[in-house]
């Protein structure tokens, strides 16, 4: 790895050191300097290197720079992080992401499919925020799901219904805003009290609700973060009560078609509290 980086970069390179794989890449550090992903799936890291430039083309949001892309070789900057300071790094994350959601486009959804985590993520626009959530997001995975083997028919048939309604349970927001789309403790980095980066983006234009939901699906964050975020950005009452669950509706279908069944009793808790 590290002679083939030396090539591609023109560049010494004293180490390479693998420090994450998963089902669809090996993850190296090279000298502190450069962050290499090698994948087969050639197409998963086109779509992170565009989103990434998406980025920071057009908010202020810190993710890393591109430095190279080919056709199975993906290579970014090496972002510094030491994990401390996290409560103080809470606050600031919400600054940062109140501000990238204030960033606006004419409709929900994107220019391109993106993806998150190993899947493809349409993003067929649309200028309807629950139209889109409900086709683009609920049913598409659902349907993938139930095709694939990962959702079971009964439960499949009950997200199918509760789409058909979910109009009586959300709201159209004001605008679209832009979302990093994957905001879970993984793909935020952390020294001495500030965010240093957002990695792993699987972005699209969408309510903001949703990137919040997620976060508290997943715990990324805890209190000291929504108080803050709700002093720069207010949410519309009633989304604690009524419409968080149903947007940890899609995460928790991405994990069921990722990992399996041991993500089905959450979503059938969902749909349990809202009487399908």
């Amino acid at each position: 790895m590290r002679e083939n980086i030396e090539k591609i970069l023109d560049t010494s390179i004293k180490s390479c050191t693998l420090i994450a794989q998963n089902s669809t890449a090996y993850i190296y550090n090279c000298d502190d300097k450069y962050i290499v992903k090698v994948s087969e799936e050639g197409w998963l890291l086109y779509h992170e290197a565009e989103m990434l430039d998406y980025l920071r083309s057009y908010s202020n949001l810190p993710v890393p720079k591109v430095i190279k892309r080919l056709e199975n070789i993906l290579i970014t900057e090496y972002i510094e992080n030491n994990s401390l300071g996290k409560v103080d790094a809470e606050l600031d994350a919400a600054i940062k992401l109140s501000t990238l959601h204030r960033i606006s486009d004419e409709q929900f959804g994107f220019a391109t499919d993106t993806t998150i985590g190993i899947f493809k993520q349409p993003n067929r626009q649309n200028d309807s925020w629950v139209e889109f959530y409900k086709r683009e997001r609920v049913l598409e995975f659902a349907n993938k799901s139930f095709e694939e083997g990962k959702l079971p028919e009964n439960l499949y048939l009950r997200v199918i219904t509760f789409c058909d309604d979910l109009d009586k349970f959300l709201i159209e927001p004001k605008k679209p805003s832009l979302l990093h789309g994957d905001v879970w403790s993984g793909n935020v980095l952390v020294k001495d009290g500030k965010v240093t980066s957002f990695i792993d983006p699987a972005i699209y234009y969408g309510n903001h609700e949703i990137e919040l939901a997620f976060i508290d699906m997943f715990q990324t964050f805890e209190a000291p973060f929504f108080q803050k975020y709700a002093e720069l950005y207010p949410v519309e009452e009633g989304f604690w009560e009524e419409r968080a669950d149903i947007y940890k509706l899609y995460p928790y279908l991405v994990h069921a078609r990722a990992f399996g069944k041991n993500y089905l009793p959450y979503i059938e808790k969902i749909l349990d509290k809202y009487g399908y």
